[in-house]
């Protein structure tokens, strides 16, 4: 009896520990959307690639969001990022974390820290959200802007997310 005890007792304590682990990544999304090719270079001011990606909220509702950046080797690189509200002067809303609220109508931005230690990322990134309101539904629309810098030339180019569609 006491050995089946312990076997018990040791059972209800791993699962304890795996329950806690667990919690941590639980995010529940309602919606979310693939970003392909975040590019993302700085060697100085004159030779860079930079991306921006924009995330707007269409709903009266305010919803929580989550954005993972993986770099070229699937490793999250979320870290050297931040996220701002644009508008002067600069509102920065987090840093290093993906994790931010998007008030209703609202926009949000996400970029890369130029002095975050990475100067090269090539990967894409993942879009979560997920709101209060449980039956709420496609919140979000985004575009991801890019600048890129060379010499004395500067190009910009952008792309919608999910084909502009909201998700």
């Amino acid at each position: 009896m006491k050995r089946l005890m312990s076997v018990v007792l040791s059972v209800v304590v791993v699962l304890m520990m795996c329950g806690g682990a667990m919690a941590e990544e639980c995010f529940n999304a309602q919606g979310s959307a693939l970003v392909p090719n975040i590019i993302y270079v700085y060697n100085n001011a004159k030779n860079y690639v930079y991306p921006y990606i924009t995330i707007s909220n269409i709903t009266d509702k305010e919803v929580q969001c989550k954005v993972k950046v993986f770099d070229q080797d699937g490793i999250d690189v979320t870290y050297l990022g931040y996220v701002f509200s644009g508008g002067e002067p600069l509102n920065v809303i987090s840093s290093g974390i993906g994790d931010f609220d998007i008030p209703a109508y609202s926009t949000r931005v996400y970029a890369f820290n130029r002095d975050g230690g990475k100067k090269r990322v090539a990967g894409y990134a993942t879009i979560e959200w997920k709101s209060d309101d449980t039956k709420l539904r496609n919140a979000l629309v985004g575009g991801v802007f890019r600048a890129r810098g060379f010499a004395s030339s500067r190009s910009d180019s952008e792309r919608l997310i999910n084909n502009g569609q909201p998700f």
